[in-house]
């Protein structure tokens, strides 16, 4: 334990230009200097995972680079791949939500009132999804209220 707090300060005060570790970098260390990450095998990280890597650079003055590496001889799986296009399209000054909203779109929101907790609710979207169980439950333990629901239909034709 004292010997990688010392490599740490070591590499805060820049006794050193280069810092090689696991994943123990996400734990949150803070190094303003830190102006390049480079992740082995980024096929293998959750979305979590690769936004809170990427945001251990960058946070000082210069500008920051995060290089993801997978291995090129095998293909990549579609989860995978969806992951690492979400980072590398979210990667804005507070992408955080959008990120968290693709990984509930890839693994699912699941089944809140069952015992299922996968599937997909990228059909209804996630704001009528929760309105839904929110009527479901109401109904349910019998506090629903029947008020007519407003409706407007548009349609694309000349009438």
């Amino acid at each position: 334990e004292a010997r990688l707090e010392q490599i740490i300060v070591d590499f805060w005060e820049k006794r050193f230009d280069v810092l090689v570790c696991t994943t123990i970098i996400e734990t949150g260390l803070d190094i303003s200097n830190a102006n390049t990450l480079i992740v082995d095998r980024a096929d293998s990280y959750g979305l979590s995972q690769l936004h809170q890597l990427r945001g251990r650079v960058g946070r000082g003055r210069e500008r920051a680079y995060a290089y993801f590496l997978y291995p090129a001889e095998k293909p990549l799986g579609e989860v995978a791949l969806e992951r690492l296009k979400a980072v590398a399209a979210h990667n804005e000054l507070g992408a955080g939500m959008q990120l968290a909203m693709k990984d509930l779109e890839i693994r699912g929101a699941g089944n809140l009132l069952g015992g299922e907790q996968s599937g997909h609710i990228q059909g209804v979207g996630f704001d009528l999804y929760i309105r839904l169980v929110g009527e479901a439950v109401a109904e349910y333990r019998g506090e629903a209220e029947e008020k007519a629901a407003e409706m407007k239909i548009e349609l694309p034709v000349n009438a």
